[in-house]
């Protein structure tokens, strides 16, 4: 007697549909959250990249326009150029501005460096260029900038990534001819033009 009213209460519950859509919307719930998760972390990284490249690029411009720059009016272009990444932290970039000068030979060689958390190229240094830069007898602004972005939620799988690093190079605009081969080139006040390294 007591198996035939168990029976039918077990065939009750299996045919009882109450309740699907939560179990369903509860195995279906962590994946969405993941997924959502990871779009917001994949748009913050190209929208924390695509600044950074606006920010090299503004570096590079910003110094290749005047003829001569004192070490404050760079440090007033990395201001500027810190008001780029806004809303994002500005002490996590770093930045470095060059003037590279390309001798006869072809060989690029930094003529004076600044930097702002990164290191500094030392005057008279190699450095590579691009063919499409390399022409003898002149000089590039080489600007370069980095991020360092911590995701919120894969600090745990990937830690902290850094963003950036490729160098932007453009001509003077309005330089100054100097150095032992007159060669055009944004001077800076506190240091001797160059090749006269």
């Amino acid at each position: 007697m007591q198996r035939k009213t168990r029976l039918p209460l077990w065939r009750r519950f299996c045919r009882d549909r109450k309740g699907v859509a939560l179990v369903e919307f509860a195995m279906t719930l962590p994946v969405m959250l993941i997924a959502y998760i990871g779009m917001v972390e994949v748009a913050q990284l190209v929208m924390i990249n695509r600044k950074v490249a606006q920010l090299t690029f503004a570096l590079s411009d910003l110094t290749a326009r005047v003829q001569s720059v004192a070490p404050a009016d760079v440090e007033s272009i990395f201001d500027a150029g810190q008001s780029i990444l806004m809303p994002y932290d500005p002490s996590k970039a770093s930045m470095t501005i060059s003037n590279v000068v390309i001798d006869s030979a072809g060989v690029a060689r930094v003529c004076w460096s600044n930097q702002r958390n990164s290191t500094v190229l030392a005057r008279g240094s190699t450095v590579t260029v691009p063919d499409s830069v390399r022409i003898a007898n002149s000089s590039v602004i080489m600007a370069r900038a980095t991020y360092r972005y911590t995701p919120a939620v894969g600090y745990v799988l990937t830690g902290e990534l850094t963003l950036g690093g490729t160098p932007i190079y453009t001509r003077p605009r309005n330089g100054l001819a100097g150095g032992t081969l007159n060669i055009e080139q944004v001077k800076r006040t506190d240091a001797n033009f160059c090749p006269t390294f």
